[in-house]
């Protein structure tokens, strides 16, 4: 009995050991000032922050809901096992919940539900090449309850190691902190708050409306940077002191560069349709073209053409619609052929990326109604073509005999009624392929099927999924690009 007790001992001591101490909770926005995340640029934390935050909502019983699933793999959540040593988290057992992980933008995934973030989010790793610029997560502690709802209990942020110190995806305990839901929810009514509060209550003024030039569009974001950002001493400019030397290491010094909106869409013919505007009149003058290219890795231009002398505009190409496809704007250079006694244009430095496209338009899957969270329907392209993709949970065992006589149809427009699908273009749920893939290793409660149509992708197209063969509607997806984005 002893030596039993001794190695219980000395096995508790070493799962001790191996958890760091776990820092002092966030209370205040104001508390986000002397910590390192998010704090230079480009690193993309604050910006993951204000998303999760205005995303979550508070029920009646003050617990903290999502509008969205993570387990699911919604917007790039994955599952995070805690296993770094030492620990950044708290250990957790199984009846407690799982953590999930959020703000991975690497392009290296077959599939990356972060793509669906809002530009917000993203733009600083598109536009921007140092390791930093994918170093902050937020994590949550998320636990599903009896009425299929998932309430979250914690929120983290943490941040990778230095890439120079070799510790591989390791978080750094150092560097992990708790986040009350006080604080989240003073991010939420931060659009509510007018100058002269912000400057009773967190010390900082604005006096200078660049920031709400940059970042205006998105409620609050411009308010949260200011206060988190403010570094120095008070009744100082937020621009002359924070975001300027935020700013100074990005590669496009100019701020009306910031004001470029690119981004890639869809043709009557499934081809990717290339969207620019904000192209301030410095550059048009210089010269612009625009190409499109695989993904943000790649250096193989698909199709390509010149900026006349709009600031905006659209073009469409022969791409066919893919996921990750990426559009460029490059600055024009003139080089110089003396063997033929000329001079012609090739292509100069990047001066904007867009985001990699979402296979889905950046929508999350819907649930199947009567199955929440058990099943769910997405609609997605793929070589220009309409695609479903329907999430199973694992623990929904018999959901091929639940689902028999269901199937999946492929409709031109919301306004079709049930049997107006497309010729032939319909497939039963029990026939979808199962698709298995490396990083659908995030989502371990999950099995994924698919089905890829004839049907041409275009605006207006909706996926329907029939619980019986002539009737029972129970999910239909958002018609392709109408799209209400995250906030």
């Amino acid at each position: 009995m002893g030596g039993k007790g001794f190695l219980g001992c000395f096995i508790l001591f070493l799962s001790l050991a191996s958890v760091s101490t776990i820092k002092q909770t966030l209370i205040s926005i104001n508390d986000l000032r002397g910590i390192e995340f998010g704090h230079t640029s480009p690193r993309h934390g604050l910006m993951l922050l204000h998303w999760l935050a205005n995303n979550i909502h508070t029920d009646n019983n003050g617990n903290m809901r999502f509008h969205f699933n993570p387990t699911r793999g919604d917007y790039g959540f994955h599952f995070y096992g805690n296993a770094d040593r030492p620990r950044p988290l708290p250990f957790l057992p199984s009846e407690s919940g799982s953590y999930y992980s959020l703000g991975n933008i690497d392009s290296n995934l077959n599939y990356n539900g972060a793509t669906a973030l809002p530009d917000y989010v993203t733009q600083s790793f598109y536009n921007s090449w140092t390791p930093e610029r994918n170093r902050d997560r937020v994590i949550i502690r998320v636990r599903e309850e009896g009425s299929n709802q998932f309430i979250v209990d914690e929120v983290y942020i943490t941040q990778h190691y230095p890439p120079n110190e070799n510790r591989g995806s390791a978080y750094d305990p150092d560097n992990t902190y708790p986040v009350s839901f006080s604080l989240l929810t003073q991010i939420q009514v931060l659009p509510t708050i007018t100058r002269d509060v912000i400057q009773r209550i967190h010390n900082v003024e604005i006096n200078d409306n660049s920031v709400e030039n940059i970042w205006g569009h998105t409620p609050g974001l411009a308010l949260l940077l200011a206060i988190a950002l403010y570094l120095t001493r008070p009744k100082v400019s937020f621009i002359q002191q924070a975001f300027s030397s935020m700013d100074s290491q990005r590669r496009t010094q100019d701020d009306d560069n910031k004001s470029i909106k690119l981004e890639v869409k869809t043709t009557d013919r499934g081809c990717a349709r290339i969207i620019f505007s904000g192209i301030p009149k410095r550059l048009l003058d210089k010269g612009v073209i625009w190409a499109l290219y695989k993904n943000n890795d790649s250096t193989d231009r698909l199709d390509f053409a010149s900026v006349q002398d709009s600031a905006s505009g659209s073009y469409d190409t022969s791409v066919s619609l893919n996921p990750g496809l990426q559009a460029r704007l490059h600055q024009y250079k003139y080089m110089f052929a003396f063997a033929l006694c000329g001079k012609y244009n090739t292509f100069g430095e990047d001066i904007h990326r867009s985001p990699e496209f979402h296979d889905a338009n950046r929508e999350i899957p819907v649930d199947i109604s009567g199955h929440r969270p058990n099943a769910s329907l997405q609609l997605f392209v793929k070589d220009g073509k309409a695609c479903a993709r329907l999430y199973v949970k694992k623990s929904f065992t018999d959901w091929k005999e639940k689902f028999y006589n269901s199937w999946v149809g492929f409709y031109s427009s919301e306004r079709k009624d049930t049997q107006e699908y497309n010729t032939y273009q319909w497939q039963w749920a029990v026939n979808f392929s199962e698709e298995r893939r490396s990083d659908w290793k995030g989502i371990p409660e999950y099995d994924v099927y698919v089905y890829s149509s004839s049907m041409t992708m275009c605006p207006g197209v909706q996926a329907r999924f029939m619980l019986e063969k002539y009737r029972g509607e129970k999910a239909r997806t958002p018609p392709w690009e109408v799209h209400t984005s995250a906030i």
